[in-house]
């Protein structure tokens, strides 16, 4: 299973506005493109999938912007996973007869990805780059 560049984008602007909840402040894409290091044409159609998945919300004008739509620790890579880029191992690699006792292995291996990707959130993403941006002396 690859993560595509699309979840990565996803994942980083969700970060970025995870550091902006507490505060209610909105973000525009342009800032997220900026700081975040994504394309922003691509990242305007992947913000339209994430609010279409509930997990942000956009309000217009000239306040306007992304919020999260839930607190970042209650936003699961799993909900962002499956927003972007559909469910885990589905379908699943192989669906003929001959691979009918691959399945249950299979199952278990999506199973198990999506029990990982369900104890991350965007909080502990958000911790992870904290800590990778500190300096030690």
């Amino acid at each position: 299973m690859n993560i595509s560049a699309r979840c990565e984008y996803a994942c980083r602007a969700l970060v970025e506005l995870g550091i902006h909840f507490a505060a209610q402040q909105t973000v525009t894409s342009q800032e997220i493109a900026e700081r975040r290091h994504i394309p922003e044409k691509y990242l305007v159609h992947i913000m339209l999938q994430l609010k279409r998945a509930g997990l942000v919300r956009s309000l217009r004008g000239s306040q306007g912007g992304y919020l999260l739509s839930r607190a970042p620790e209650e936003v699961r890579l799993l909900d962002i996973v499956e927003a972007i880029d559909g469910a885990v191992l589905s379908p699943l690699p192989v669906e003929d007869r001959s691979a009918i006792i691959l399945q249950p292995v299979w199952e278990e291996v999506a199973e198990g990805i999506r029990r990982v990707l369900s104890t991350m959130t965007v909080r502990n993403l958000m911790e992870k780059a904290a800590s990778d941006n500190m300096y030690y002396i």
